[in-house]
């Protein structure tokens, strides 16, 4: 059973209102991907789109019986309306925002935080699969190549942490048989240190 869970969340609308689709990716905290679905909405807002997918997203979350969940989205309206910066005026949000609320108190510890679009690339690249389709797509787990045994990494952080969201960014798509099993800081204070805790991972 995973514990920690890193869920990127998207949603569009062509129109606004107009065919609509929803994206998540959920992976572990190291980096390995879990799942990766895109959801045709019909037609639907941008903003409606987003909180599917971060429904969605929670209720996988729920499924596979994760315990601690850090979400991103590139949608900062959502995350400053589920954070409280923001209320709910919409009636067609308020009850997703709802049921995305429930669905939280579900999780021993729960984040959702703002990423800009361009670091939440695969989450957005199925919503588009999903509406070039014209039906619901979802990707496997890349297997192992040749079944060979994931290399366990132990990562060294003196500063902002960029290769460490690079090697997590390459393990998420599949490019690179790993995981990272350690991180640790040589600086308590190194920029770094908040990016590890916020992909979820231990940092001694």
């Amino acid at each position: 059973m995973p514990g920690k869970i890193i869920v990127h969340t998207d949603g569009g609308s062509r129109g606004n209102p107009g065919p609509a689709a929803a994206g998540f990716t959920l992976s572990d905290a190291a980096g390995r991907q879990l799942q990766a679905k895109g959801i045709v909405l019909g037609r639907a807002t941008n903003n409606v789109a987003e909180y599917t997918g971060l429904v969605k997203a929670l209720e996988a979350a729920v499924q596979i019986g994760a315990e601690q969940l850090t979400v991103f989205s590139d949608s900062e309206l959502l995350v400053k309306q589920i954070n409280g910066q923001y209320r709910v005026k919409s009636k067609l949000i308020k009850p997703l925002f709802d049921q995305a609320v429930s669905l939280l108190a579900q999780f021993g510890s729960w984040q959702v935080r703002h990423v800009r679009r361009e670091k939440n690339t695969q989450a957005d690249k199925l919503v588009n699969q999903a509406l070039d389709a014209g039906h619901d797509v979802e990707i496997k787990p890349k297997a192992r190549a040749g079944g060979k045994k994931r290399v366990r990494l132990g990562v060294l952080i003196s500063g902002g942490g960029t290769t460490l969201m690079n090697i997590l960014e390459r393990i998420e798509q599949g490019k690179l048989n790993a995981e990272v099993a350690v991180v640790i800081s040589s600086l308590s204070k190194a920029g770094g240190v908040a990016k590890g805790k916020n992909a979820g991972l231990d940092v001694k």
